[in-house]
């Protein structure tokens, strides 16, 4: 299991992962409803996780309100590129023998959280707490992943 744990995080991060862990149901006992693993796989022991870096060159000018759409661009390719990486390890997993499932890194809900249904925007599971619990970052004041390197500016 240390050679696969070794492959997978190598694997995230030979495709542009700034930073990527493991993180078990044990490490996530006692945490909110959105951080049990099981939601999404009701087999589930585990999951891989990995941050993406944004282009912080984008950022100043978008604050400025100098250039917004290109920030806003590298943001969608950059969650498109976390979902995709996803997916790619959960179809490997998957053809290794290993019950996977691949989550999105962005607007996936629950709906049946509470009578309100989307409007509580309850995430199918918290990447930001998966990410903190796995040692990939800690939450800065934000709420956001904090990393020494690229600050908030991850995916």
């Amino acid at each position: 299991m240390k050679e696969l744990s070794r492959t997978v995080v190598d694997y995230v991060m030979s495709l542009g992962a700034c930073a990527a862990g493991i993180v078990t149901v044990h490490d996530l006992e006692g945490g909110p409803p959105s951080a049990d693993l099981r939601y999404v796989l009701p087999s589930a022991q585990s999951a891989v996780v990995f941050a993406l870096p944004l282009d912080q060159s984008l950022i100043m000018p978008f604050l400025r309100k100098e250039d917004r759409l290109s920030h806003e661009r590298n943001n969608i390719a950059t969650n498109t590129m976390a979902s995709g990486i996803a997916l790619e390890l959960s179809n490997y997993l998957n053809q290794k023998g290993y019950a996977s499932f691949p989550v999105a890194s962005n607007q996936v809900y629950r709906g049946e959280s509470s009578p309100k249904g989307f409007l509580d925007l309850m995430p199918n599971l918290s990447l930001r707490y998966l990410a903190v619990r796995s040692g990939i970052g800690w939450f800065g004041l934000s709420g956001n992943v904090i990393r020494k390197n690229e600050g908030a500016a991850i995916i």
